[in-house]
């Protein structure tokens, strides 16, 4: 996921603009791949490694209250998890600096989520939107086919993480495959139980984000794109009824 001032869901700013009320198709990019050469071990292992170097890299040491909001994080992350396709860990890892606003997912279920981002929400389904979107990356098959390219392009050993970075996988996936993720996410919410409008409030404050920082610029076209999809996606799939939201719950 790229990261930036307005960033969020693997760089909101790099959704289509194509307003389609219908599973976006996710264009090839490069070749095309072969089947998965991977299996879901050694995925989740080199995951677990990547996650280690990440906290090593940064700096990140856990603190008594990171670690009640990894836990937090976590339990929405379980309760996502029980409706995806691939039946993976999906571990979270908290990084508390307020300066990055967005989240990116490692191989094998790990996902990365800045402390940044929940500086602008006020519900749950909003941190349930994030991570479904970071799930889908992977659920997807997006993340195990980015292991696959550079595991032939660079050839690299998958048993040997001295090879990989983390940052290997903390660029955006391109406005085909991250528009799918938005868009299969939000169905991923709404099956835990989450409010589709969890999508919605929290792009339309990355709206008001932009506004404040450039005020006689226009608003950012993706960002503004990205709302009216939820918007069709919700009239869509009938969930014009699903308004409740959950209060964030960040532990003190």
């Amino acid at each position: 996921m790229q990261r930036g001032v307005v960033a969020v869901f693997a760089v909101v700013v790099g959704l289509a603009a194509t307003r389609a009320t219908t599973r976006p198709a996710s264009p090839i990019v490069g070749p095309p791949m072969l089947a998965r050469a991977t299996t879901d071990s050694e995925e989740i292992a080199l995951g677990a490694a990547l996650a280690a170097k990440f906290d090593a890299d940064r700096g990140v040491v856990a603190t008594p209250q990171s670690r009640r909001i990894e836990s937090y994080l976590q339990s929405i992350a379980d309760s996502l998890g029980r409706h995806t396709k691939r039946k993976l860990p999906w571990r979270i890892h908290y990084d508390p600096h307020p300066g990055i606003k967005s989240g990116f997912a490692l191989p094998g279920g790990h996902i990365v989520i800045w402390g940044g981002v929940l500086a602008y929400m006020s519900t749950e389904d909003e941190a349930a939107a994030i991570i479904a979107h970071e799930i889908e990356h992977t659920d997807d098959g997006q993340v195990a086919k980015r292991i696959d390219s550079m595991r032939v392009a660079g050839k690299r050993d998958l048993r040997n993480p001295s090879q990989w970075s983390w940052d290997d996988f903390g660029t955006t996936y391109g406005e085909g495959p991250e528009k799918l993720c938005d868009y299969d996410g939000a169905k991923l919410a709404v099956k835990a139980g989450y409010s589709p409008l969890g999508f919605k409030t929290l792009l339309e404050s990355y709206v008001a984000l932009a506004k404040v920082h450039a005020p006689n610029a226009p608003p950012p076209r993706a960002i503004v794109d990205r709302v009216t999809q939820i918007d069709q996606e919700i009239v869509s799939e009938h969930w014009e009824s699903l308004t409740m939201t959950r209060p964030l719950r960040l532990p003190p």
